[in-house]
């Protein structure tokens, strides 16, 4: 087979580079593994221990490409062993064996520097430079010469550096908006194995931001980047777990890969466990210790989350989440003691990361700033000040701000009413794959708002939603089967997709479920007594 062939002559080169010509081995040298354990070693699910070793102190001379993976995979080779290549790239010197020759004849035959070792040198200093001018660490904070330094190390092939440029492609930050151009960067950094490349890639192709989506090889670097340790990665396949968007939803995995997440160093991880604890989703209702882990997640530590208010990887959006959500706990007197007091000293703490988030350009921290102006919390009251912010991020492409600016034209929130406005709105997110302007769009036309009342078009929009897992859409689209609007009544159907909804937490389609279940029996109870 040729992955097993592959592999023992990579080992083979390494075990015996040094020797090459010889023609005689010291009795106690370590002998080369045959092409049979090479395939043992393969089709068994843990590496033999001399494979193992080998492997770890050689390496193997080849790039693990997702051709090459597919080929060991398909070869019986497990993930871990994948990993243990893929890592191993680099001869591991032995910490016991001293060389018998004197220090001038080791300095004359230690290898000269070469260019390659040369070029992943000054990548790595311009990796480091360009960290320091994003973040503004002892320099002038200055996201031009960010994103020119990791162009600079990029193109020298450091995988960092291309996930890094691929960010700023995508996101605007100190170079032209390109989300093409950041696809193929991060597609250079997936091959070279980088975790955070492979869940970026994962988040654009699953949910298509900017571009088509694939789910299926979204799927894929998710899980990639998951095995690799990525915690962001490991909270997105929850959430796709839990949406049902790869497959039957399951609240029990998607609570699983959340703890993970949160193991792994993710706020949002911590933050979406204590949601489904808060709520009852998948897990029995326990608000104090959604509380904790509310906590837990407001009170993540990681320099870096500060400054990931990106759309690919939003971490420091859960960490403002959380006070927002604590403060709403105390303000509610939900699992603790209303305390008015307290609520707001949260809700100051999601401001101030929002503020700072939006004064550096970051979109979705608008929409959240937007939205404390909105819901008056940590700031007062101001419709005005909301409608700055949230049209800023909606004009630049943020479908979340396109979606809420929607809103508050449909409302009336900061302008007049205006319905068609509203509409614009939600079909721009619409078409950037928003789920939630999807079930907007399907209530204005079930409400014939802006729109003639069409019960067949709000049908079909609620089912596009519904299909993404949103549940009030799910609700809407169930109630739509029950009662025959837009569709074939379908009682069973519609049975179905409240139980969807209730799944998620959605309390309206709970107590649907309820009078259902109570007309059922009922009826059943009504029914005469067949005669023997």
């Amino acid at each position: 087979m040729r992955a097993t062939t592959l592999l023992v002559a990579s080992i083979l080169l390494f075990v015996m580079g040094s020797a090459a010509g010889r023609t005689t081995r010291t009795p106690n040298a370590r002998r080369p593994l045959s092409a049979a354990e090479i395939e043992h070693g393969l089709k068994s699910g843990v590496p033999n221990p001399r494979m193992a070793a080998l492997v770890k102190q050689y390496g193997v001379d080849f790039e693990v490409s997702h051709g090459v993976e597919t080929e060991l995979r398909n070869a019986g080779a497990s993930d871990n062993l994948i990993l243990q290549i893929g890592r191993s790239r680099s001869r591991q010197a032995s910490k016991n064996v001293k060389p018998a020759v004197n220090k001038v004849v080791a300095h004359a035959e230690r290898p000269a520097s070469t260019p390659r070792t040369h070029a992943e040198t000054s990548a790595k200093e311009f990796l480091t430079q360009a960290d320091k001018y994003r973040v503004g660490s002892g320099v002038v904070r200055d996201e031009g010469k960010a994103a020119a330094l990791y162009r600079k190390a990029a193109g020298m092939g450091n995988a960092e550096a291309q996930t890094r440029f691929a960010e700023a492609l995508f996101d605007g930050h100190g170079v032209t908006h390109y989300p093409d151009g950041s696809r193929a960067w991060l597609e250079k950094a997936a091959r070279k194995r980088n975790a955070r490349a492979e869940c970026d890639l994962g988040v654009m192709l699953t949910s298509g931001l900017e571009i088509a989506p694939d789910r299926a090889t979204g799927l894929r670097y998710l899980k990639a980047a998951a095995r690799l340790g990525d915690g962001y990665a490991e909270d997105y396949l929850g959430q796709l777990a839990e949406n049902g968007l790869t497959g039957d939803p399951s609240l029990s995995e998607a609570y699983m890969h959340y703890l993970k997440a949160s193991e792994l160093g993710s706020a949002w991880g911590a933050y979406n466990v204590a949601r489904m604890l808060e709520l009852g989703i998948g897990v029995y209702q326990n608000r104090s210790e959604a509380l904790r882990w509310y906590t837990k997640a407001a009170s993540a530590q990681n320099p870096d989350l500060l400054d990931q208010w990106s759309d690919l990887r939003s971490e420091a959006a859960a960490i403002s989440s959380a006070n927002f959500r604590i403060g709403d706990m105390y303000a509610e007197g939900n699992g603790v003691p209303k305390d008015t007091e307290e609520a707001e000293r949260w809700y100051q703490h999601g401001v101030d990361m929002a503020t700072a988030g939006a004064q550096a350009g970051w979109l979705m921290a608008e929409v959240y700033l937007a939205n404390a102006y909105l819901q008056s919390k940590g700031v007062p009251l101001d419709y005005g000040e909301a409608m700055n912010w949230m049209k800023k991020a909606a004009q630049y492409g943020n479908r979340q701000a396109q979606v809420n600016l929607g809103s508050m034209y449909r409302d009336g929130q900061g302008a007049p009413q205006d319905y068609g406005e509203a509409m614009y709105w939600y079909r721009k997110a619409a078409d950037r794959g928003s789920a939630l302007a999807e079930s907007l769009i399907g209530q204005l036309y079930l409400d014939g708002k802006g729109v003639t009342r069409d019960y067949t078009v709000a049908a079909t929009w609620f089912q596009k939603a519904a299909g993404e897992g949103l549940p009030v859409a799910q609700w809407n689209l169930g109630l739509m089967y029950y009662r025959g609007y837009g569709v074939s009544k379908n009682p069973a159907t519609a049975r179905a997709w409240l139980q969807k909804a209730a799944a998620r937490g959605y309390t309206p389609a709970t107590g649907m479920l309820a009078n259902l279940d109570a007309t059922a029996d009922a009826n059943i109870s009504a029914r005469p007594t067949r005669l023997q």
